[in-house]
């Protein structure tokens, strides 16, 4: 709470002096500046036209639980991301074609309403947190490390080195604060996909077909030993389980007269690491009943499908107008948590002509728990005769999340986004019994 009352001083130092009059482009805090502190007297330019960018992001997001959930005692959570980055241009700098070399870290901090006041705690969050910047140990990870190459005029676009699987496959990007919303959503009910800020060793091909069709293929080392902060920055293959393999084909259209951009993808993948099955044993009988140990599968998979279309503009501009976007997920339903999940949502750019940086974001979501897992819950308590949901010892049965999210993004200045937004959740983790939960929500986001 002490470090939310700090940073909420510092924003509003900012605010005056965004008010001030205009500084320069150069100087810290200018209204009009790409970063908070400025172009470091030209130096930065000199190094970005030599090939060295240097950057720092800060995100952080707060979240109130103002009615429902699993605990009515309303609080306050607050979580962070600093993001450090460096880009190279190796063209610029060793003369090497086509060729980028990027590396950056990530610090995340925090504590996460959801768990804390919103879900049952008898039952894991499944991937609506409304918290988007929270998750996979608060700590340091190696966000990226990797080397990217093109050849054939730009057709052939190779990567290499460590990096998020969703950085490059089921990239739908990031507008919401609520998680459901953010991000690859293969990465949220697998349990072996493994989004930013978590990276793996991994080479990724690209084929650009023409300017309108892509296809693309991945293979990555699966090592859950990089979740952790130790793990993370081993540069050795220890910890590796097993290997994940992604496929994507992509359209970029431009639809109608106007050629309004759209992104279509859609993808697939598999997973090496032996999986236990959610309800049954060798036999094919249910493991909880029988006491023998669950079969073992050799891997899992899922399937992906990603739509996104601007639909109009204002004006004869194109920078301005709504989006419609609609993503489905599937994971398998022998070793799944979740078996299938949701989005559908709008996004209008530039709603008033004097705020054309500015948009609305409106999107919903529907997480469904396996229901293989949903009657394995039912038999663990059948066998301890337990049938009463407010007794300790009972396992809540999980169906489907439902979450929502409305939100409004302002561009203060180009370095300085502010995002209120108000989050819906019915039956949050899945349970029937939770009562549908309201949240009020702001996210924060600096370009240093």
């Amino acid at each position: 709470m002490k470090k939310f009352i700090c940073q909420s001083g510092t924003l509003l130092i900012l605010a005056s002096v965004i008010a001030a009059p205009s500084f320069a482009e150069d100087q810290w805090f200018s209204p009009t500046g790409k970063h908070l502190t400025g172009d470091w007297g030209g130096l930065r330019s000199d190094l970005a036209q030599q090939g060295y960018v240097f950057s720092l992001d800060y995100s952080s997001m707060v979240a109130s639980n103002v009615a429902g959930g699993y605990d009515r005692n309303k609080t306050l959570r607050y979580s962070d991301q600093y993001t450090f980055g460096t880009k190279l241009d190796l063209e610029k700098i060793a003369g090497i074609p086509h060729a980028e070399f990027v590396f950056s870290l990530n610090d995340r901090n925090g504590r996460d309403l959801t768990a804390d006041r919103i879900q049952d705690p008898r039952v894991p969050v499944i991937g609506s947190g409304v918290q988007s910047n929270y998750g996979r140990g608060q700590t340091w990870h190696i966000g990226q490390l990797w080397y990217r190459q093109q050849w054939l005029d730009n057709k052939l676009d190779v990567k290499l080195g460590r990096m998020p699987i969703g950085e490059d496959f089921d990239n739908s990007g990031c507008f919401f604060q609520n998680l459901s919303l953010c991000g690859s959503l293969a990465g949220h009910g697998s349990g072996v996909w493994y989004n930013a800020p978590v990276s793996q060793w991994g080479a990724r091909i690209r084929l650009n077909i023409d300017k309108s069709y892509y296809a693309q293929v991945g293979a990555f080392l699966h090592n859950p030993s990089y979740l952790t902060r130790r793990g993370s920055f081993k540069m050795n293959l220890s910890g590796r389980t097993g290997n994940m393999y992604v496929g994507e084909l992509g359209y970029l259209s431009q639809l109608g007269v106007n050629k309004l951009p759209g992104s279509y993808k859609i993808g697939g993948w598999y997973n090496t690491v032996d999986a236990a099955d959610v309800l049954k044993d060798d036999d094919g009988n249910d493991y909880v009943t029988s006491h023998k140990s669950a079969r073992m599968h050799d891997g899992r998979y899922g399937g992906y499908l990603y739509l996104l279309q601007q639909v109009t503009m204002v004006g004869d501009n194109k920078n301005r107008g709504l989006s419609l976007f609609v993503h489905l997920a599937a994971n398998d339903k022998d070793t799944s948590t979740m078996d299938y999940q949701t989005q559908v949502g709008a996004i209008f750019k530039g709603p008033f002509a004097s705020r054309p940086n500015d948009f609305v974001g409106l999107g919903a979501s529907k997480m469904h728990v396996n229901s293989r897992l949903a009657h394995r819950a039912e038999l663990v308590n059948s066998s301890k005769g337990i049938s009463d949901y407010d007794d300790p010892a009972y396992q809540p049965v999980r169906g489907a999340e439902y979450a929502a999210e409305l939100h409004y993004s302002a561009a203060i200045t180009p370095w300085f986004t502010v995002r209120p937004n108000i989050q819906w959740l019915a039956h949050p983790g899945g349970v029937r019994e939770v009562k549908d939960a309201w949240v009020l929500g702001a996210q924060t986001t600096l370009s240093f």
